[in-house]
């Protein structure tokens, strides 16, 4: 893989790179990472999910990505169609970590407001004996029904509303220690951190397909009125896959307090 910008260097390794770069922890709340794949044309799924537009160069990457965080965080939708397992980080990725002043595993949190979860979800039927259960954070109107499966197999969280806004599950993670919560989506509940101005850094993957079909947007049903504005930190090619690192910009902070 090499660096394009912003020093080109021919050979470079992602887990070198993405778990030592300087990540400021803002006031109340943890830094916030977006991580996602999208084909050329702006698919981020081809047949219902994101397989088809990974490559081992991604998959470097993304395993590069999940080492900076202490709390992984994806919504239900995503966890049940992606088949979500409990992080189990590769030797590299260990050492990475702990090189980097973090646990050897991050944590993962599941965002629902239904509970509504298959017991054999690789997330809750493939837990081993030394993992953390996943954190379910849920809201007010989950059923007793889905609460009585659930806690045998994971940790479950109730917050005070019958859907947990971004700020209220982030406000969780905080309250849990998490420093650097790298949220994997999907779509729609990337809109509710883009409508909270909660998106610090995202790591966008640019796959070489056309995907074409109907797949929605990296954002979907956002009510943003103004658009979010991203510097370049580095980019990254490798399987002619680009790999683009943006940081919020500070005009974002000036639109945000204007």
């Amino acid at each position: 893989m090499r660096r394009l910008l912003p020093d080109p260097v021919i050979d470079i390794v992602p887990m070198d790179v993405y778990p030592f770069l300087d990540r400021p922890k803002p006031a109340l709340r943890p830094w916030v990472m977006l991580n996602m794949i999208a084909s050329a044309d702006g698919a981020i799924e081809i047949g219902g999910t994101s397989e088809q537009l990974g490559n081992p160069a991604d998959e470097a990457v993304f395993s590069a990505v999940r080492a900076c965080a202490d709390w992984i965080l994806v919504a239900a939708h995503t966890a049940r169609v992606e088949r979500y397992g409990l992080p189990r980080p590769q030797q590299a990725a260990r050492r990475a970590r702990l090189a980097a002043g973090l646990d050897e595993r991050p944590r993962l949190a599941v965002v629902s407001s239904s509970g509504d979860f298959d017991p054999g979800l690789p997330l809750l039927a493939e837990r081993r004996p030394h993992e953390d259960r996943a954190l379910i954070i849920t809201g007010s109107s989950v059923s007793d029904a889905n609460l009585a499966r659930l806690e045998p197999l994971s940790e479950v969280v109730q917050l005070a509303a019958a859907r947990p806004s971004a700020e209220a599950i982030l406000a969780e993670l905080a309250r849990r220690g998490a420093q650097v919560v790298l949220s994997e989506g999907g779509p729609s509940f990337n809109a509710q951190l883009a409508d909270a101005d909660l998106i610090d850094e995202l790591c966008l993957s640019v796959a070489p397909l056309i995907a074409g079909g109907v797949s929605p947007r990296l954002i979907n049903g956002s009510s943003l009125t103004a658009p979010l504005h991203l510097e370049l930190a580095h980019l990254i090619e490798g399987d002619d896959t680009l790999f683009a690192r943006y940081l919020r910009s500070p005009r974002a902070q000036h639109v945000a307090d204007a």
